[in-house]
């Protein structure tokens, strides 16, 4: 079986955007929270998939969960190892997400967009303009308590926790994990990164 990821990274972002078909739509902050809302993987998954494919398939991985933070849409994940190489490497660095209209037949939650899947593109960038790329860099586990930007103004040394430090390995599996998701939105606080990484761990 082939080795995945967890991970974050921004698909969508409130706005009006213009669609494939070339029809232009709107899209509030609440639209992209009732979209989170919506998303159950267990009854429609979305995958990860290269460019647009209409059947959703070879997968690359799969959405586990969604959440809106000001205003941006986010992806929670389990990446594919093909696929983390792939946007690493540059060959793929642009996300376009795909949704299934609010009153479409096959959408499972009428009333809502429902995420269908999340492209990666190579060459072509997305529509929606201004989003963060996926990075998928290492994550770094320390945990420091400093004013500013720099770890050695004011306090002196920076307070981290390392992994031997007696924390289970659960704990400090969500520790690392909500730490990557404060690197790619530094908009959430330590606490909402960890309740958005215990949704994925637990």
């Amino acid at each position: 079986m082939m080795a995945q990821a967890q991970k974050l990274f921004q698909i969508f972002k409130a706005g009006t955007h213009k669609a494939m078909s070339g029809v232009s739509l709107d899209f509030s902050e609440r639209d992209l929270q009732m979209t989170a809302a919506a998303f159950s993987p267990a009854s429609r998954p979305a995958p990860l998939v290269l460019g647009h494919p209409k059947d959703d398939q070879p997968a690359y991985g799969q959405v586990r969960g969604l959440f809106v933070k000001d205003g941006d849409l986010f992806a929670q994940a389990v990446v594919d190892a093909a696929l983390e190489t792939l946007v690493k490497t540059g060959r793929y660095r642009y996300i376009s997400a795909s949704f299934i209209s609010p009153f479409a037949s096959d959408n499972p939650t009428p009333g809502a967009y429902y995420l269908k899947h999340v492209g990666f593109l190579g060459a072509h960038p997305p529509a929606v303009r201004g989003m963060t790329p996926p990075a998928f860099a290492e994550r770094s586990d320390a945990l420091c308590f400093c004013e500013g930007n720099d770890c050695s103004a004011s306090f002196g040394a920076s307070v981290e926790f390392a992994e031997g430090d007696g924390l289970r390995p659960e704990r400090w599996a969500l520790h690392a994990l909500a730490l990557d998701y404060q690197r790619v939105c530094p908009a959430l606080s330590y606490v909402e990164a960890i309740s958005r990484a215990e949704t994925v761990i637990f």
